[in-house]
């Protein structure tokens, strides 16, 4: 009976971190190709056994809820894990919000005066965006990349009421 519960505590353990190692793999990049095919390969291996013991936790009717809780979490890690190395620019959330007509391409960007105006990139008079520009994605953020305000928002000389 020890090794039986050694063995579902290896399994609940694989469940919980093989996705959010996975994801953590695909974050290291590097330029050397042998390096790069053995990290992929480890990649694959804990994504692999995340989806696997997750669909095997969530799937079962037999076993109580926090297992399907867990087999859940190995899932969508082991699903994140595997976007973000294998198919980085494949959409889906964005097309589900399009249809409740919450329009994914309007982005708050900080003009030259760090003053936060909303504008669409489609059109002809605005800037586009880089793919290495950090505002790309996410929520517009009021703080500058080095710490400090721009001094017109309450907060130091600049923007003191």
């Amino acid at each position: 009976m020890q090794s039986l519960a050694l063995f579902v505590a290896i399994l609940m353990l694989m469940a919980l971190l093989g996705g959010p190692i996975a994801i953590g793999l695909s974050a290291i990049k590097t330029d050397q190709p042998i390096l790069n095919i053995i990290r992929k390969i480890f990649h694959g291996f804990f994504v692999t056994i995340s989806l696997w013991i997750g669909m095997m936790f969530f799937f079962n009717p037999d076993i109580p809820l926090v297992a399907h809780l867990i087999g859940l979490y190995g899932l969508v890690m082991g699903y994140i894990a595997s976007r973000r190395e294998y198919f980085p620019d494949v959409r889906i959330v964005t097309p589900l919000l399009a249809r409740f007509g919450i329009d994914s391409k309007v982005i708050r960007q900080p003009s030259g005066d760090d003053d936060f105006k909303t504008w669409d990139p489609d059109s002809s008079d605005t800037p586009q965006l880089k793919k290495s520009d950090p505002l790309r994605h996410g929520p517009a953020i009021k703080w500058r990349r080095n710490g400090r305000t721009g001094g017109n928002d309450g907060h130091g000389p600049g923007g003191q009421h």
